[in-house]
């Protein structure tokens, strides 16, 4: 337990970096994979968008970073990237609908929610739909078509904010290939489960390109009680062109251009279930949310400039358009005057008998606007634009390396946010609609004007590699209120340090340490008490490679000055993008991961990797906060406090995944376990209560693929071998399930 004397479990606040270093570089090595895997492709600009430099530049990073490649996100034909992310320690992940539609992804115990605090980026360009001014968005590019994705931490992540508290993803679509190629797949599965994929490419003189088309959709392994679909279909198009100059130009040159196009259609909802009904039928749902559809459409545009002008001397510009727009028609609560919200009712079942009935469809609404259910579109639309341009030199001086790198980049975002209530009676075990128009709830639109800036040096000197450099955000926001015809204005201006070290001790054997400011800025609709996310981080750890076996122990600490909460719309008394301080909190922990490979001979191969991450954390004040996600409850109907040392919701202190494979000539097998201890759905300290944590729980999962011939392939695949079911979370209302077993079958041929 986390207290204020006896911060994160070490002695004192003031020693918890120290203590924690001394104790991660003594733990025993069960640790980093960051192994074995192909090199990258030599297209320049590929190389460019590779954030860590690919699997060798890791070994010699002064900050810790992961990267999975391609066969890595094929080996369990992942789609769900909270699955493919329990590869990289320190990354938190709240499940939401099972499928991975809509992810929640924390690093280093920054929230988890809606992804808003890591910098989200594909091909090393920010891909959220608006990074600065609405953060917690609905948009993930489908990790199906990536052929590599990147997970950092610490210093490194001062060239690419804003959200530096954390770190950083990117997500690196495949280079445009130097010969003819092609691979057209079908997969199909349980419940329906279908994907399908189509990627063709090649270069011709100095003109390449490719083009990729992936759909895949399920009816979902939800059952509504009132029949109907619970599925989703997601479709994805996009295309690359590229010219190069001659090998024998004077001044190299690369032009690209990245066009893309999303959409999705589901049958999702924010309602889950009470922890009774969970029991009796985990993949329940009410007839309150047979109405709940979700519908998407993203459209991406990446301008890319590379001018070699010497060996020395590299100039790259980077312009880019984002558009995405989404309708959610979802059920959201009573119109007026219930007595409690969703979340509450399901969690008291005892006390509010008729509102669960009604979402049941077990009576019938009366017309009051008490029984009238509140389904609303809550429409959004976002955009994003920007032009940047880096400069990368090298330099000698007598023993002494240089790389500088500095960048300078212009961004605009913004959201325009309505949300159309509309009534319906529960009648006869259905919805029907109750006739009467309603006036907007919500419309407005916040817009962000932001220019950053960032100079870094990567010093080398005998086995020393120091890395430094200063980041440098300016922000300028402005919220409207279209309802009260009102404008706010906003501005934010910061300088974020970071200094790395890595040592190369032995041939084998490598140190790390890091410290870099964290930030994370407030949405130009934040109040005027409202500051902006910020902290400083610490990381140091040990880092042993061989041709076998590949390993790593980081352990980390951040000292938040201001933890920031961001209301959204399952959250009670507040409006959406609402924002709200914390105060002082602590993150500590460690990062272990490795991986082995164990020649068997006769061409057989076994590759073994685990990944465990343990993190304590804690409030450094008490505080009252109408903040839901930060409520611990309610005593005799008196909002309780967040106390001091109480520890932050969705962050559980062990995680783990453990993978072995079989590999022979045409073949290959990997069994892979993964683990998650209890986790606080509320701030507390002391045990786990019922109904404000979930349970731990262990899932195995199952892939096998063989080749029949050099071009033609199949790949069976069991998710959830043992069928465990387990509440993985109570938001945004109810008891939700994990994904039960299903089952896949593939086959790939080669063009």
């Amino acid at each position: 337990m986390l207290t204020p004397n006896k911060s994160l479990g070490f002695d004192s606040i003031n020693n918890s970096p120290g203590r924690l270093a001394a104790l991660a570089l003594a733990a025993t090595l069960t640790a980093q994979q960051l192994a074995a895997q192909e090199e990258p492709s030599t297209d320049p600009i590929y190389e460019e968008v590779l954030v860590t430099g690919g699997a060798a530049g890791i070994r010699t990073l002064s900050g810790s970073a992961s990267l999975l490649d391609e066969s890595q996100i094929l080996a369990f034909d992942s789609v769900d990237i909270n699955n493919l992310l329990r590869q990289v320690p320190g990354v938190y992940l709240r499940v939401e609908d099972g499928y991975g539609l809509r992810p929640n992804i924390g690093l280093r115990g920054a929230t988890s929610e809606r992804s808003q605090k890591i910098t989200l980026m594909e091909d090393g360009i920010l891909i959220a739909p608006a990074p600065y001014s609405a953060p917690a968005a609905y948009y993930m590019p489908n990790i199906n078509r990536m052929n590599s994705i990147e997970v950092f931490k610490g210093p490194s992540s001062i060239k690419y904010g804003p959200h530096t508290v954390g770190g950083a993803l990117n997500l690196v679509t495949p280079a445009i290939p130097e010969y003819s190629q092609g691979k057209l797949e079908a997969v199909v599965g349980t419940d329906n489960y279908q994907k399908y994929r189509l990627f063709y490419g090649e270069t011709v003189g100095q003109w390449g390109y490719w083009i990729d088309g992936l759909r895949y959709s399920s009816d979902g392994f939800k059952e509504l009680d009132s029949g109907g679909d619970t599925g989703f279909v997601r479709n994805d198009l996009n295309a690359k062109i590229q010219w190069r100059s001659d090998d024998n130009a004077a001044i190299g040159q690369t032009l690209q251009l990245k066009l893309g196009y999303a959409n999705e259609d589901s049958d999702e909802t924010y309602l889950g279930l009470t922890d009774d009904d969970f029991s009796s039928k985990s993949v329940r749902r009410y007839v309150a949310s047979e109405l709940d559809q979700f519908e998407s459409s993203h459209y991406q545009a990446q301008l890319f400039y590379q001018l070699k002008l010497s060996e020395h001397w590299q100039v790259n510009t980077q312009a880019y358009y984002n558009e995405f727009s989404r309708g959610w028609f979802k059920f959201d609560g009573f119109i007026s005057g219930a007595a409690a919200a969703p979340a509450v009712i399901l969690a008291n079942p005892d006390i509010y008998t008729r509102e669960l009935a009604l979402l049941r469809g077990e009576v019938d609404s009366n017309r009051i606007e008490r029984e009238t259910f509140d389904v609303t579109d809550f429409i959004r639309d976002y955009g994003s634009s920007g032009i940047g341009i880096r400069v990368k030199h090298q330099r000698s001086m007598g023993d002494v390396s240089h790389n500088f790198e500095g960048g300078l980049r212009y961004h605009f975002d913004y959201v325009e946010r309505k949300q159309d209530q509309q009534g319906y009676l529960m009648q006869d075990a259905s919805l029907v609609s109750d006739g009467i128009s309603r006036e907007l709830t919500l419309s407005n639109k916040w817009k962000t004007d932001a220019v950053a800036a960032f100079i870094t040096d990567s010093i080398e000197y005998g086995n020393w590699t120091f890395d430094l450099g200063v980041r440098y955000e300016h922000i300028e926001g402005e919220a409207e209120n279209r309802l009260t015809d009102t404008k706010a204005d906003s501005g934010q201006d910061i300088w974020l340090p970071g200094l790395g070290v890595f040592y190369q001790f032995t041939e084998n054997w490598g140190l790390l340490a890091g410290i870099n400011k964290g930030f994370s800025p407030a949405s130009p609709g934040a109040s005027t008490e409202v500051n902006p996310e910020e902290s400083v981080n610490y990381e140091y750890g040990i880092r042993y490679t061989d041709n076998n076996l590949s390993a790593d122990v980081v352990g980390f600490f951040s000292d938040y000055e201001n933890l920031l909460g961001r209301c959204r719309v399952s959250d009670l008394n507040c409006t959406p993008g609402e924002e709200f301080n914390g105060g002082d909190v602590e993150v500590a922990g460690w990062e272990v991961t490795t991986s082995y490979t164990y020649d068997l001979g006769n061409g057989l191969f076994m590759p073994l990797s685990a990944v465990y991450t343990y993190t304590e954390t804690a409030f450094q004040s008490t505080f009252y906060s109408s903040f839901s996600q930060w409520n611990p409850g309610f005593f005799d109907g008196i909002a309780l406090p967040v106390r001091q040392g109480d520890e932050l919701p969705y962050t559980p202190d062990h995680q783990a995944r453990f993978q072995a494979g079989l590999e022979g000539m045409k073949w290959s097998a990997n069994l892979a376990l993964r683990y998650m201890s209890e986790m606080r759905e509320v701030p507390g300290s002391g045990s786990y209560e019922d109904g404000e944590s979930t349970e731990a729980y262990s899932i195995i999962d199952l892939s096998a693929s063989y080749d029949m011939t050099d071009k033609l392939s199949f790949k069976f695949i069991a998710e959830n071998l043992a069928d465990e079911e387990v509440i993985v979370s109570r938001r945004p209302f109810g008891a939700r399930p994990n994904l039960p077993r299903q089952f896949k079958l593939g086959v790939s041929y080669q063009l």
